[in-house]
């Protein structure tokens, strides 16, 4: 039996996007948390630890001095609540109807957006957390990925006007535009779509948005003072045939050395953490 009446399918053909709210409930939405404030103080206090930036995390430093983490990439190894989640068939049963066949886990990442303090060990030029107007396929392109792939954004944090909400542009999704490269990532060319024509998707922690990977999208700063966090999963059809986590991978491996050094140097007390989540 589907998932997703004929209203629902017909709104993600024509817009390249589709928000069910309420999927997953607050014991879920408390246990996303527990993950990100965890694999958060992991990664900052391995960085710091270690004396080097993570790959997998992405920091910027603000205009006024204070930092905010942008994101952290690749994330199931490191919480056993967000790993469960990408394979929930409250995710995977819509998204294989909408690809029309079976949902493979490709990258996942934790957008945070979330304000901490000023770290002299992270050498970053001065920048801010919002992301370019772009399509996700501008970045899987490059490595063969097909343009069947679907995004699920699980909502932690309620997302609203003031804390940097995902901004999407419409059906944009029936026609790949060639992107420049900018400071902070790739970017459609100005004058390609309307900024003022970006639909904000607002809704409470524990919703979904499904969205194409041909889907153009952005994001503005967040300027609420508090984390607005949400759980990216993309996943290609089976078909496809790409192999198993060919993407995110090899940051895995580069980075699990490091982040079990620092285990080890705080067991033997060589390292105390001096990061903490809302400290």
């Amino acid at each position: 039996m589907p998932l997703l009446d004929p209203e629902q399918t017909a709104a993600f053909d024509r817009d390249g996007y589709l928000v069910l709210p309420g999927v997953f409930d607050a014991d879920e939405v408390a246990a996303m948390r527990a993950d990100a404030d965890f694999i958060l103080e992991l990664i900052v206090n391995s960085s710091l630890a270690n004396e080097r930036q993570s790959r997998r995390l992405d920091i910027r430093r603000k205009l006024d001095g204070t930092m905010v983490v942008r994101k952290i990439q690749p994330i199931v190894d490191l919480g056993l609540a967000l790993a469960r989640f990408s394979a929930d068939q409250r995710l995977l049963g819509p998204m294989s109807e909408l690809m029309g066949d079976e949902p493979v886990l490709m990258e996942e990442k934790l957008n945070y957006k979330q304000p901490v303090p000023s770290m002299a060990t992270f050498r970053v030029p001065a920048d801010d957390d919002r992301f370019p107007v772009h399509n996700d396929w501008a970045y899987y392109r490059v490595n063969g990925y097909p343009q069947g792939i679907v995004s699920s954004a699980l909502t932690i944090d309620e997302c609203h006007e003031r804390n940097g909400p995902i901004r999407v542009f419409p059906g944009t999704h029936k026609r790949h535009i060639d992107h420049l490269r900018v400071r902070n990532g790739l970017e459609v060319p100005p004058g390609i779509v309307d900024t003022d024509r970006s639909v904000a998707v607002l809704a409470p922690p524990g919703s979904v948005m499904f969205f194409h990977s041909c889907l153009i999208h952005t994001s503005s700063p967040n300027d609420s003072g508090v984390p607005r966090r949400v759980m990216i999963y993309s996943h290609y059809p089976k078909a496809a045939a790409l192999g198993f986590d060919i993407r995110n991978g090899p940051n895995r491996l580069n980075e699990s050395p490091w982040e079990w050094r620092y285990q080890r140097m705080k067991a033997a007390g060589e390292f105390v953490d001096s990061f903490r989540v809302g400290c």
